[in-house]
């Protein structure tokens, strides 16, 4: 499913960024479109589990198409946020990671930078949240 959001606040060297939102549940996908809409310039594309993520960033690659931020969940059908991550990794793809969950102990914080991730925010993503990601990994 990808969904387009309007405005354009948030560019990369005048384009839209390229996010995927890996989540399963259906309300933080509803939550998280509205934030990066609210944000803007953004082009989203959503993955219900993790290996439909690993499936859609084989089939972007790594150059002209890849993501340009990848935000995911922990606790999915299929495959996890920790498996995803490692196996996008495995890819060679460098893309910035955000692991966004509810499980956000010192404990799971850790298992997702271990996995690959570069950052991470608990749930529920805010606008707040965002730009300082966004800001972080140069994409505000």
């Amino acid at each position: 499913m990808a969904t387009c959001c309007s405005a354009s606040t948030t560019q990369t060297q005048g384009r839209k960024i390229r996010v995927l939102l890996v989540e399963d549940e259906a309300i933080h996908r509803a939550v998280a479109r509205a934030v990066l809409k609210a944000v803007g310039g953004v082009e989203l594309d959503e993955a219900e589990n993790g290996a439909e993520a690993v499936r859609r960033v084989r089939e972007r690659g790594t150059s002209g198409g890849a993501y340009d931020l990848i935000l995911t969940d922990r606790q999915m059908p299929v495959m996890d946020g920790h498996e995803a991550t490692r196996q996008i990794r495995a890819l060679g793809v460098m893309t910035p990671i955000v692991g966004v969950s509810s499980d956000c102990l010192g404990a799971d914080v850790d298992a997702f930078i271990k996995a690959g991730a570069n950052d991470f925010a608990p749930k529920p993503l805010s606008k707040e949240k965002l730009d300082r990601i966004l800001t972080k990994f140069g994409l505000a």
